[in-house]
Formats: C-alpha cells, sequence, structure tokens
C-alpha cells in the first residue's frame, strides 16, 4: 500500500461517525448508477425504433426487465403511436428519478464531508491546545498557520470533493462497463483493450505528483514563515531599511514554489491527454472491428447505439476520476503534513488521575535537573517556597531563572527529581487542576484582538462587571481603560497594540486578579517597561502579591531589576543552574557574594540612568 493511500485511508477514519449518512448516499448512488445505465438501455431501442418504425425494436428492452415480468409480450401489444407516446413519459421518469438520487447523494456526502472536516480541523486544534511551549519553541508560527489553512483546505477538497466523486463515479464506471460488457463483450475488449497498457504510466506520473505536491506544500509553509516573520517585525524591517531583503526573500520561496508548480502543472497536463487517447484508440477500434461486424450482417444497429452511449457516458465519469485523483494526491500530501503534528506527543503529557486539592502548605523543587536538549540548564537543584512567601530568583542570564518558573505549571518536565505541591508530585494531577492554582504575568504580556472586558475576564464571560472593574481598580488601570474611547468594551488590537507597554501589562495584572490564585508567578514583568510605567506596573503586581501589608500570596517572582525584589521575604541567586545563595536582600549584600556583585552592577546602571535623565 502506497504511502499516499495509507493518509487517505487515515483521513477517511474520520468518517466513522458519519457512516450511516454516507451509506445512504452510497445508496443514492447506486440508483444514480442504474439510471444512467437505464439511458444506454433505452437509447438503442429508442433509436431504432425512431428509425426503422418497428415496435419490436421496443421489445428488446424486455432483457433488463425482471423474469416475473413479462414485459415482452406487453410491449409487443402495442402499435407505434402508442410507443411513441409513451417513450417520453419513460424517459422523463427516469430522469426524475436520477434527480432525487443526485441531489440524495450530493447532499448526503456533503454534509457527512463537512463534518469529517470540521473534525479535522477540531482534531488538529485541540491538539495544538495540549502541546506543551516547548514544541512551539522548535516549530515557526507561520508554518503552523500554514499547515491549518493551506493543508487543511486541500484535506477539505479531497474529502468532500474526492470522496463523493470517488463513490459516485467509480458506481457509474463499473455500471457501465458491466452493461457495455452485457451488451457484447467482444466489442467490449476491442474497445477497453489498451486501457491497461495505460496503468503503469498513470502510476508512475502518480507517484511523480504526490513528491512534487509534498514539495510543493512545504514550500508554502516556508512562504508563511517569512511573511509572518515580516509581518510581525515590520517596524525592525522599516527601520534598517530591509524592505528590498525581505521582498527579495520572498521572491526567492515565490520562485521556489513556482517551479514545484510548474512540475505538477506538466505531470498534470500530460495524464489527462494520455487517457483520453488510449480511450480514444479504443474507440477507434471498436469502430473498426464494429463497422465490419455490422456490414456482415452479425451486429444489431441497436445494439452498437447502446454501446457507443455506454461509451460516452463512461467517458465524463472517467475524467472526473482523472481530476479528483489529482485532488486526493493533494490531499494526501496535506494530511501527511496534518498528521506529523497529530502524531507529535506532547512533552508534557496530562496523565494524572487525582484533582490537586486547594494549596495550603509548600511548593518544593526536589533536586530538580533539566536540559534543553543536550543543554543542561538546572543542575540538582532543591527550593522551597511556602505558603504566603514571596520568593525571587535572580542570576546572570542564562542561569535557569524562567526556567524553574516554567516547571511549576508543567510547561516543561524536569528530567530528574520532582516538583511537589503540598507534597504531591505535580505529574500525578490533572493539569486543570494543577493550572487552576497558578496565575501568571509574564514579560511579554498576550492580550487578543478583543475588549478590555473581554480580555480581563479571558474565558469567563459571565464575570459580572462589577468584578471585572474591581479587579481592574486593583491593578491600577481603571482610569486609563476608563478614558478609552469606549471605556471597558474597547478592543485592543491584535496583541494589544493599540494600548502602551504599561497599559497592556495592567491589564494583565487585572486578569490575575481576577482569577485569585493562591500561588503567583511573576516573570520579569517589568523589565521591558520606562520609568514612569515600571512605577505603575510595580504598584499593581505589589497589591497583587499583597505586599501593602497582611497576608502575602505565594509568589515566585523573576526579578532584572533588583529593586524591585527588595522587599521579598528570600531571594534565591541561581548560578549555572545551582542555588547558590539565599537570602533577604540586606543580608546577601552584606555577605559581599554573587548578588551583592549584581547589586553593584545593577545600582551603577541605575545611576547612569539616572545621570543620563538629568
Amino acid at each position: 500500500m502506497s504511502a499516499g493511500l495509507r493518509t487517505y485511508l487515515r483521513l477517511l477514519r474520520f468518517a466513522i461517525p458519519y457512516r450511516w449518512q454516507i451509506a445512504m448516499a452510497i445508496a443514492c448512488m447506486a440508483v444514480l448508477s442504474a439510471t444512467t445505465a437505464a439511458y444506454v438501455y433505452l437509447l438503442g431501442p429508442v433509436l431504432e425504433f425512431l428509425f426503422t418504425g418497428k415496435p419490436d425494436a421496443v421489445g428488446k428492452l424486455a432483457r433488463v426487465a425482471p423474469t416475473a415480468v413479462d414485459l415482452g409480450s406487453w410491449l409487443q401489444g402495442l402499435d407505434r403511436t402508442e410507443i411513441l407516446g409513451l417513450l417520453p413519459l419513460v424517459i422523463l421518469a427516469v430522469s426524475a428519478l436520477k434527480g432525487l438520487a443526485y441531489f440524495g447523494q450530493f447532499y448526503l456526502i456533503g454534509m457527512a464531508g463537512q463534518r469529517m472536516v470540521a473534525d479535522v480541523r477540531r482534531t488538529l486544534f485541540d491538539h495544538l491546545l495540549g502541546l506543551s511551549p516547548g514544541f512551539y519553541t522548535r516549530r515557526h508560527s507561520g508554518d503552523l498557520l500554514v499547515r491549518f489553512n493551506t493543508d487543511v483546505g486541500a484535506v477539505d477538497l479531497a474529502i468532500t470533493a474526492a470522496l463523493p466523486s470517488y463513490v459516485r463515479d467509480g458506481l457509474t464506471v463499473i455500471v457501465m462497463l458491466v452493461s457495455c460488457f452485457l451488451l457484447d463483450w467482444r466489442m467490449s475488449l476491442v474497445a477497453f483493450g489498451a486501457v491497461p497498457l495505460t496503468l503503469l504510466p498513470v502510476i508512475r506520473l502518480t507517484k511523480r505528483l504526490r513528491k512534487v505536491t509534498g514539495e510543493a506544500q512545504s514550500t508554502v509553509g516556508s512562504m508563511g514563515e517569512v511573511v509572518q516573520e515580516t509581518l510581525s517585525g515590520m517596524r525592525v524591517v522599516q527601520a534598517y531599511g530591509m524592505e528590498a531583503w525581505e521582498s527579495s526573500r520572498f521572491a526567492q520561496a515565490n520562485e521556489r514554489l513556482l517551479r514545484f508548480i510548474r512540475r505538477s502543472l506538466r505531470v498534470r497536463a500530460f495524464s489527462s491527454p494520455l487517457m483520453e487517447f488510449m480511450g480514444a484508440a479504443g474507440m477507434a477500434a471498436a469502430v473498426w472491428w464494429v463497422g465490419g461486424q455490422i456490414l456482415a450482417g452479425k451486429l444489431e444497429p441497436g445494439k452498437f447505439f447502446s454501446f457507443v452511449g455506454a461509451v460516452l457516458l463512461l467517458y465524463t465519469p472517467v475524467k472526473s476520476l482523472g481530476r479528483v485523483g489529482q485532488l486526493v494526491i493533494q490531499g494526501a500530501a496535506s494530511g501527511d503534513r496534518i498528521f506529523e503534528i497529530l502524531d507529535t506527543p506532547t512533552p508534557v503529557p496530562d496523565r494524572g488521575a487525582a484533582t490537586l486539592a486547594p494549596f495550603r502548605d509548600a511548593v518544593r523543587y526536589e533536586r530538580v535537573t533539566f536540559a534543553y536538549g543536550e543543554r543542561i540548564v538546572l543542575q540538582d537543584l532543591s527550593l522551597e517556597v511556602r505558603k504566603g512567601e514571596v520568593v525571587a530568583l535572580v542570576g546572570a542570564s542564562g542561569g535557569g531563572k524562567t526556567t524553574v518558573a516554567n516547571l511549576l505549571p508543567r510547561f516543561w518536565d524536569p528530567v530528574g527529581g520532582r516538583i511537589t505541591l503540598d507534597g504531591v508530585d505535580l505529574r500525578d494531577v490533572t493539569l486543570r487542576s494543577l493550572r487552576s492554582q497558578l496565575a501568571l504575568v509574564t514579560q511579554e504580556t498576550v492580550l487578543f484582538n478583543d475588549s478590555v472586558r473581554a480580555n480581563i475576564a479571558y474565558g469567563r464571560p459571565e464575570i459580572p462587571q462589577a468584578e471585572v472593574e474591581h479587579a481592574a481598580r486593583l491593578a491600577q488601570a481603571h482610569e486609563f481603560i476608563q478614558a478609552l474611547p469606549e471605556g471597558y468594551d474597547t478592543r485592543v488590537g491584535e496583541r494589544g497594540v493599540l494600548l502602551s507597554g504599561g497599559q497592556r501589562q495592567r491589564l494583565a495584572i487585572a486578569r490575575a486578579f481576577l482569577k485569585d490564585a493562591p500561588i503567583l508567578i511573576l516573570d520579569e514583568a517589568t523589565s521591558a517597561l520606562d520609568a514612569e510605567s515600571e512605577r505603575e506596573v510595580q504598584r499593581a503586581l505589589d497589591s497583587l502579591m499583597g505586599l501593602g501589608g497582611g497576608q502575602h500570596r505565594t509568589t515566585l517572582v523573576i526579578a532584572h531589576r533588583l529593586s524591585t525584589i527588595r522587599n521579598a521575604d528570600r531571594i534565591v541567586v541561581l548560578s549555572g543552574g545551582r542555588v547558590v545563595e539565599v537570602g533577604t536582600h540586606d543580608v546577601l549584600v552584606a555577605r559581599g557574594g554573587e548578588y551583592a556583585r549584581l547589586y553593584r552592577i545593577a545600582e551603577g546602571e541605575r545611576r547612569e540612568e539616572a545621570m543620563a535623565a538629568g
């Protein structure tokens, strides 16, 4: 079995939920094929009757009637006028039955195909949702979007257009071939004897087309990467005057795609004339042979008319099968790219059976080791964050701070050791119950192209407006939201582009306030802001952590600016993936170790910034 056929059959597994609907459609297709065959059997006797005027010519239709029905005697009893009045009614009845059958098969198989494609889209999207951030660090978002749109579109055509055609036209071809052999097997052998000769070149062309199609789809993915990168980085492109460079990069990918399409068109353009020529050769041979048979009085003219009608009715579905075969090849190539994603296992499988109880004691990293490929980032790290404690992680870039934070919500899993919450290994509980107890605010604020309210109450449209506004006030965001053109109903644009960095960050903090999770993760939440925005955001963060007084929210802070974590209960210094110092700000500065060195550097940078500003 070829790889393309295996992929297509795998796609057809999505048809299982709709098998009865497809079965009804196939039944309609069988009726459609039978009525098409009825035209063939009507054609010869009707033409012979019209040319000769002999009623017994129509009596030959009795050969296709059930033996229990004495159709021949009844037809023989009719005169020419009665037969002439009856034939149009028979033709209309066959046409009406064919029309109903066509409507039934078209609607039933069309809806089944669309539901199958919708299931493919949903399955792909749900699988992407389940993959950890580690997967997306290795995959370009532009290529994923192409797979989700272009490749799913090709699969759509392969299912909704090709599947009905394969069944409908395949049945029609079988019925027509059987009809031809029943009419005259010798004439059929003469007409179709050359068909097997086309199989070898068609198979070779099919393999070549599938290879070219796969390469073209990959090139479309590369083009998607170029477009996505250029559009998302347009300010950098234009600021550095790199429009011509990006245009050249896109042109190269575009030209590469054209080369593959040119090869594909050559293959597809050659296959159709080849099949048509072989069919014409068969028909020419049949005409030559039939002419001699008729001149010798060995073949009835009516039978020849029916045979020619069958061949002509056979021609259209055969060409249709050739066209949809190319759609299937394209769909199979796209299906390979889709299944490549669907077959990718998540690095953090959600196999936990238990629901995590509400947080009450401590989060512990117990001899945790983690590596990105061959590069070890954390080595035998042990850390405890007790309930109500604000713990800050500091260290040089690449020291493993963000990795520590990413392991807590299980964006990745450690390769050694374990992380527990109240003594329970995080891998033993469901991801939903774990992440329901965590709130995350990162340096890169993620907002959706929706209203301010929808972004604060993300995924929870039922939240009362009063609670949304309360969260915004706590995040120091209510005033600027009220000043927006439509207040809380103002759309923020793609990734919040219509707001400033500080405003975006305060909306993210409001979202965390509204979630009210017992554990908070802050990953360099102020490092990308200017001094004024940083002060506003820092006040919101202090409120979120509960640093204004009373019980602190359990918080893990990754800090770039050390001035923002002076009030932390404990500061943990990481170096080379290990804990090298632990203590309060004052204790660590007095110790004169790694933290003191980092603090002196930070203070020097801050003084330089102040002098530059003055």
